[in-house]
């Protein structure tokens, strides 16, 4: 979930609501299935659903829109400019890009392992962008490029 939650453009708000609508799913099967075959007692059932059920279904929901992305985009974008936030120890880099697109998609315009001895030179951002199988974008690849 944690994995491709990153990769795919979802709000957290969708992504929670994913998480709730597959722990309600789980709440659908009968409890004495889980008390035959797994001795389980309706709090375990509980526990279960939203520690397990859920996470499961809703990152098999992402790994799914991701594995069968089809629309294939890359577009260039030129870096007006960079950013840095975080502390000594999570230090993350950010880049502005030209019309301000893509600013309220963090996980675009942020850099994780960023080292900025490559953005001398390099003035492109390239974002290659598909479409998921539900509809919902996923990132393929973000890189400088000269």
């Amino acid at each position: 979930s944690v994995g491709f939650y990153s990769l795919t453009l979802i709000s957290i708000f969708d992504f929670s609501k994913f998480i709730a609508t597959f722990a309600v799913v789980g709440f659908l099967i009968p409890i004495k299935f889980y008390q035959t075959s797994l001795h389980f007692i309706k709090y375990e059932v509980i526990l279960f659903n939203i520690m397990g059920v859920a996470p499961i279904f809703s990152g098999l929901f992402l790994v799914i829109n991701f594995m069968f992305a089809t629309n294939t985009k890359t577009q260039d974008f030129k870096i007006e400019k960079i950013y840095f936030e975080g502390d000594q120890n999570s230090k993350v880099a950010g880049v502005v890009l030209e019309n301000n697109i893509y600013s309220d998609e963090r996980k675009i315009v942020e850099l994780a392992d960023f080292n900025p001895t490559e953005f001398t030179g390099k003035p492109i951002f390239r974002v290659t962008l598909s479409d998921g199988l539900f509809g919902y974008q996923v990132i393929n690849e973000k890189k400088l490029v000269k």
